[in-house]
């Protein structure tokens, strides 16, 4: 028989509608999958400097130096003393490319080759080139010629740009508005410039193809 005064060991259960409390408790929205989170994202810490290299104690390796005319977007800069006037032949099929001619073979290619100054040049990303300008004389002096051997020339005292303006045949020489900083040159001398720029490019043996290509033997 179940004694009246003896204390349930039961818990009690509160009565309160738990499902009231539910509702009134505010829901959380889930976040759309475009909703700004109020923080604008800025990588420009992660950005690399021009000079990283000297930063990190990295070193390029130069393996490749194009001889070209710098392009029309590009400013440069020319070095006031790298550069060396020699005869050049330029041939190609399918893209033009300027080969040095061995003085035993010069007589094969006397039409064909011309005197140019090859300037040490190099661009904002810090890449070197050799700009090959035709020397002007008194048979071969076209506003081309002079106009790209002055543009060079104030290339050795300030960042430059060319643009070519056919109506009066020369080049348009600009200047760059900003105070641009000096370009690091590389430490290879001019002779190792020149073997790295023209490795296969000389024209040093009876045989070689682009002799027997302009002879028509092949």
């Amino acid at each position: 028989m179940k004694n009246p005064n003896q204390i349930s060991s039961k818990p009690i259960v509160d009565q309160t509608d738990s499902s009231k409390s539910l509702k009134e408790s505010p829901e959380r929205a889930p976040k759309q999958s475009g909703e700004s989170t109020g923080s604008s994202a800025d990588f420009s810490r992660f950005r690399l400097s021009q000079n990283f290299g000297s930063f990190s104690g990295v070193k390029k390796k130069l393996t490749t130096v194009p001889v070209r005319k710098p392009s029309k977007n590009q400013w440069f800069r020319v070095h006031p003393e790298k550069k060396m006037d020699a005869l050049l032949l330029k041939y190609g099929e399918i893209g033009e490319e300027f080969y040095f001619i061995e003085s035993d073979y010069e007589y094969q290619v006397n039409k064909d080759a011309k005197a140019y100054r090859l300037v040490l040049a190099i661009d904002r990303q810090g890449d070197p080139f050799l700009w090959p300008i035709v020397i002007p004389n008194e048979i071969n002096s076209l506003r081309w010629h002079v106009s790209a051997m002055e543009a060079a020339s104030n290339a050795e005292l300030e960042w430059t740009k060319i643009q070519a303006n056919k109506n009066i045949g020369a080049y348009e020489i600009l200047f760059a508005e900003g105070d641009l900083e000096d370009p690091e040159w590389p430490e290879l001398s001019l002779d190792e410039l020149l073997e790295i720029a023209f490795k296969n490019k000389i024209i040093n043996r009876p045989d070689h193809l682009v002799l027997l290509q302009l002879r028509g033997a092949v």
